[in-house]
């Protein structure tokens, strides 16, 4: 009965004909690899969401993700698929780039600034491309400023467009933490970003 209440959950604006979570692990760990390119499909902007909220650039945001499905593909013989599936996803993404983050800082490179590929995109004129540089600088500066669940749950609501209950699925809590970890991230932004402009 138990079992049935967390996929009844879990399958929210899902159509019916998908397969739950737990049917695709347990359809991968008997030897089907589409199963999991299904189960990948379905979290992959999530969990490039999760891996963005740590690192800054977009190249490192993609290796992460990757290298989270690759992790996951590797340990799902061992997960329990009575367990929720995302937050131990969302784990291994955010273990993968923190890992990421200390390879960055013991083999620094000089990566390309914000500045250099917003200008390499340059829009209509070479002053409002700085102008939107220097505000994107900004507001990536105060997103990283937040401390990490709220910065993660900002970055799967805000940016990705996730809604509230989906994010506390994905991150493991309820969704009023995720909708409190929202108001307080976007408290938190305006706050900043009105001392600094």
């Amino acid at each position: 009965m138990k079992g049935s209440i967390r996929e009844t959950k879990e399958e929210r604006g899902r159509s019916s004909a998908e397969p739950s979570d737990e049917a695709l692990v347990r359809r991968v760990q008997a030897g089907d690899p589409a199963a999991f390119e299904l189960l990948a499909r379905r979290y992959l902007r999530a969990v490039h969401a999760v891996a963005a909220s740590f690192v800054k650039e977009r190249a490192d945001a993609e290796d992460v993700a990757q290298e989270a499905f690759l992790r996951a593909l590797e340990a799902i013989r061992r997960f329990d698929p009575a367990r929720p599936f995302a937050p131990w996803l969302y784990q291994i993404a955010r273990n993968v780039a923190r890992n990421r983050i200390k390879w960055r800082k013991r083999h620094s490179t000089d990566p390309v600034s914000a500045v250099e590929e917003s200008l390499a995109d340059a829009g209509p004129t070479p002053a409002d491309s700085v102008e939107r540089s220097e505000l994107q600088e900004l507001l990536e500066a105060a997103i990283d400023e937040l401390p990490e669940q709220r910065r993660t749950a900002f970055r799967l609501a805000d940016v990705e467009g996730y809604p509230a209950v989906e994010v506390a699925r994905l991150m493991g809590l309820s969704a009023g933490a995720v909708r409190a970890h929202l108001y307080h991230a976007r408290r938190g932004l305006r706050a900043r970003l009105e001392h600094r402009l």
